[in-house]
């Protein structure tokens, strides 16, 4: 039985805490990314993400400067022009961050209090013996409800509000269609998964966090490897950068940093979106720096150059790889926690909501409420992890680039384009921000192009 347990613990993983991630994933397919949330391990995303935001511009900085660029003269702003728009956008994104987390819970919350888990456990029940099809039946439906229950929230909050403030060009059609793929995706992976920590469960009543966490490991490798070239392009097209001479000096720039050519991919984020957005993504042989059209379009040659050389630092010191260790290492404790949270709400409660004990299939949202309780509690440790992780590859760009003003001019246009305040209040900061604030990235950056003139006039 031990080495059966320990089969099944490896192929389950964390059903618990791969989903979430997959279902959050899908979601930020159908428009920018989202603000200052963690990106998963599998995706260490934006350059500036779109909604790193706060308050004014660069301290004792000119509002721009001329410069020559292949020969052409070329605007370089140094400060960010804070609209009234861009502090109302910010502001509603802020709040977004904690009300759909409250909704959230609420929804699971509902359909366990309800007794609505528990009816369709008894439908699945009563048409399947077995419990992969008890699984067949009760997974889709239990998913299907929670995401209709969270499409009015989930349209406000990534079609109508960006509608709203001109930053989308999704299609309510495209939309909805995003949608049904990513609950075809859930579905597709988790039904098997339940299935097999649902009978581990019951098997193992008390040691089946730590078969999870053990099957965490190779699942979350295996995703990261395979959601490049599996799961990305169910949404977007990628294909390599386009002949011409910015592919030359990105080229240039990702053989000083060490890449290979066929690593670097542009994506048809035009799509659905009119924000500007770079990321690393991959594992091993799939690992690729991805630039979004609609930075391709908006920004010019300099400045798309520093934005690369951010994500080549991801690339080069292996961030994704560093921030799958620490999602890993963070989910044990939080598999510990889970299990004592579990039993101790269903001694008090579990007779009353018709759960029969941990390994019953009705008690699912009760699981995934309380992992989404702990990832937000997590959250600030999450984040602080990523901030890290972000300002060493800001390090990393402010070395490779030949002028630092780059990258600030890089940041204050992602900032302006994306409606992203320079500097969010302390608390949302400290709570969702996954990046450093823009301002505070924008000042680092003109403070090295200052030493570097110190040194040169000495």
């Amino acid at each position: 039985m031990g080495r059966r347990v320990a089969t099944v613990g490896w192929v389950v993983g964390a059903l618990l805490c791969v989903l979430p991630a997959v279902a959050k994933g899908q979601q930020g397919q159908s428009g920018a990314a989202s603000p200052g949330n963690s990106a998963p391990a599998s995706r260490i995303s934006t350059h500036a993400p779109p909604d790193t935001p706060s308050r004014a511009g660069v301290p004792g900085a000119t509002a721009g400067i001329t410069s020559r660029a292949g020969g052409q003269e070329r605007i370089r702003k140094l400060s960010v022009e804070v609209s009234p728009r861009m502090q109302r956008y910010s502001t509603i994104r802020y709040v977004l961050l904690l009300v759909s987390v409250l909704v959230q819970l609420g929804v699971l919350g509902l359909i366990l209090t309800r007794g609505w888990s528990v009816r369709l456990r008894e439908f699945a029940e009563k048409h399947a013996r077995p419990l992969i099809g008890q699984v067949l039946l009760f997974y889709p439906a239990h998913t299907l409800l929670v995401l209709v229950l969270m499409l009015p929230i989930a349209m406000y909050s990534s079609y109508l509000l960006p509608h709203e403030y001109g930053l989308s060009t999704h299609t309510l059609l495209g939309w909805l269609l995003d949608r049904a793929k990513g609950f075809g995706v859930q579905v597709l992976i988790g039904t098997p998964l339940l299935t097999l920590l649902a009978w581990l469960l019951r098997r193992q009543p008390a040691r089946w966090w730590v078969w999870c966490w053990l099957g965490l490991i190779p699942l979350s490798a295996i995703s990261v490897l395979l959601a490049p070239v599996l799961l990305d392009p169910l949404y977007n097209r990628f294909t390599p950068l386009p002949e011409g001479p910015l592919r030359q000096r990105i080229l240039g720039l990702a053989g000083r940093a060490g890449i290979r050519e066929g690593h670097v991919f542009e994506v048809d984020a035009s799509r659905r979106t009119r924000s500007v957005n770079a990321y690393v993504t991959g594992l091993g042989g799939t690992t690729r720096i991805v630039l979004w059209d609609t930075l391709l379009e908006r920004l010019d040659e300099e400045e798309a150059l520093a934005v690369m050389a951010h994500e080549m630092g991801h690339y080069v010191e292996r961030h994704v790889l560093i921030g799958l260790a620490a999602g890993v290492a963070g989910s044990l404790l939080l598999l510990f926690v889970l299990d004592r949270l579990v039993r101790w709400v269903l001694v008090r409660r579990g007779a009353r909501w018709g759960i029969r004990g941990p390994g019953d299939l009705a008690a699912l949202p009760l699981y995934l409420a309380l992992v989404a309780g702990l990832n937000f509690a997590a959250s600030p440790a999450t984040c602080a992890v990523s901030r890290t992780i972000e300002a060493r590859a800001d390090a990393f760009a402010l070395r490779l680039v030949a002028d630092p003003r780059d990258v600030a001019s890089a940041l204050i246009r992602l900032s302006e384009n994306n409606l992203s305040l320079p500097r969010p209040p302390k608390v949302v900061e400290f709570w969702f921000f996954s990046h450093p604030p823009l301002q505070d990235r924008i000042d680092r950056a003109l403070e090295e192009y200052a030493r570097r003139n110190q040194m040169t006039s000495r």
